[in-house]
């Protein structure tokens, strides 16, 4: 039974008066750099905004819980003295009492307390659901591995038209309960925030999106029990049933876990990046079936915000995201796809323009020269070799060919490159390079906060850790910006 959720003034008078139980050295280390930033980062926060969702995850029965406060508190520095596991974590808080300061008890939590609280979030827990079949995990063929640096192509426009379609309506009705409550959570306590102190600009944002592969620390053979599934086979205990095989195109192998997605957003005037959008999806899972599933919660959980332009990567390539931001009015800035793009693309000095027609290095629109009906393209030729133009200063690099250049722009081609933005203008280029805003902040997540040597295994605790690990990227900014 939950009665009482203290506020962040509860809190602060807790830090005035209770300061006289700190010796010199405690004092001595609460100035230092690592515990003063901690310090800001927990004077900031402010549990109170999410009171109706915590009141509504506990029973109006029962003894009385832990303050949610208290354990929000306690998971934030979890995360910002970089500890991998919640044991260790209880260990040094039990043994320290400026840890205990810090979170505003001297009596602090137990470890047990700390998983009640993740499963009381997650409505999960994964000891619940752990037995399997002995090949739950199927092993990836050899001869589908990818290049180095290329990503599996395992969809099909189908599906994607598929969720185009099951999310023109939004994604009320296609909730996970897990992510849901998390992804409320993260955008009560610091995305809300962000936008109402002007961190985060709601009418004209800049935003991208982009997956990272998460690896666990997970077996994919599990361990075999006595109990049988039925009288045919026995039972194998896996660690992380909901995790699938995935490929990690950077490492360039397989991986067993989950791809992480965010939705972030660059703030140039302070030099700053921000997570909107947080969530986990399978492994397996295209990065341009889980792009349209993210973008779809997105705007669910964010109606208030409003951005101009997505920038994404080419994975992201295909036909229906272009079509499903039109349809958000949202600008979509996405990087062409070599496989598919073949050869639409040119040099660096052409482009094809907002039209949908390939512009020359000289900037003169090329000649339509006949369709292609089996193949749905369009031919077009020089303008220079077809008495276009008298003059053409790259005539000898263009074309060896007396015929000149040629290029065949696709049905699809031209779908994509309609729009107010010409594919690699000087304005698209602009607006693209905030793409990267998103890569620092999976960076931040997997690495800087650890995510990828946490001790911890099945997706709600990594769903958990991902949401607190962008909480503290806020509060890490919302300091900076007080420094």
């Amino acid at each position: 039974m939950l009665n009482h959720i203290s506020s962040i003034w509860e809190y602060r008078d807790f830090l005035s008066s209770q300061e006289t139980y700190l010796d010199s050295s405690q004092f001595k280390r609460l100035h230092s750099s690592l515990f003063r930033s901690a310090l800001h980062k927990l004077r900031k926060l402010d549990p109170g905004l999410v009171s109706d969702l915590l009141f509504s995850l506990y029973s109006c029965q029962g003894r009385p819980a832990i303050d949610p406060a208290i354990l929000i508190r306690s998971f934030v520095l979890v995360q910002h003295f970089k500890y991998t596991s919640i044991h260790n974590w209880c260990e040094a808080l039990h043994s320290d009492i400026l840890l205990q300061y810090l979170i505003g008890t001297f009596s602090p939590p137990s470890p047990a307390s700390h998983y009640d609280f993740i499963i009381r979030l997650t409505g999960k827990d994964p000891h619940l659901d752990d037995l399997h079949p002995k090949d739950l995990y199927k092993k990836p063929d050899p001869k589908d591995k990818p290049k180095k640096g290329e990503k599996l192509i395992n969809y099909s426009h189908v599906q994607t038209y598929y969720l185009l379609d099951k999310y023109k309506n939004g994604a009320e009705n296609d909730r996970n309960r897990m992510m849901f409550t998390l992804q409320s959570l993260f955008n009560a306590l610091v995305v809300i925030p962000s936008i109402d102190t002007g961190f985060i600009d709601k009418d004209n944002a800049i935003l991208s999106g982009d997956g990272s592969s998460l690896h666990i620390h997970a077996s994919p053979f599990g361990h075999k029990v006595q109990k049988d599934l039925d009288d045919s086979q026995p039972a194998y205990r896996f660690s992380a049933p909901d995790a699938d095989i995935g490929w990690d195109s950077d490492l360039n192998k397989y991986y067993l876990g989950y791809t992480f997605y965010s939705i972030a957003y660059h703030n140039p005037s302070r030099n700053i990046d921000l997570p909107v959008f947080i969530t986990l999806d399978k492994a397996s899972r295209n990065d341009a079936l889980t792009c349209i599933s993210a973008s779809a919660q997105f705007f669910d959980m964010c109606p208030d915000l409003h951005p101009s332009y997505m920038c994404l990567d080419s994975a992201s390539d295909s036909l229906p995201i272009y079509q499903y931001y039109r349809q958000m009015n949202v600008i979509p800035v996405i990087d062409h796809n070599q496989r598919t793009t073949k050869n639409t693309e040119t040099n660096g000095k052409e482009y094809v323009n907002s039209d949908g027609i390939p512009v020359c290095a000289c900037g003169l629109k090329m000649i339509p020269f006949g369709y292609d009906i089996q193949r749905c393209r369009t031919k077009y030729r020089c303008p220079f070799v077809l008495g276009k133009t008298d003059h053409c200063e790259y005539q000898d690099a263009c074309s060896t060919s007396d015929y000149g250049r040629v290029i065949y722009v696709n049905d699809g081609d031209s779908a994509r490159n309609a729009g107010p933005l010409s594919y690699r203008s000087d304005s698209w280029k602009s607006i693209y390079k905030n793409r990267t805003s998103t890569e620092r902040i999976n960076d931040r997540v997997l690495n800087d906060y650890h995510l990828h040597q946490m001790y911890i295994r099945d997706g709600c605790k990594n769903a958990f850790f991902s949401i607190f690990a962008g909480i503290n990227i806020h509060l890490d900014a919302w300091v900076k910006n007080e420094a």
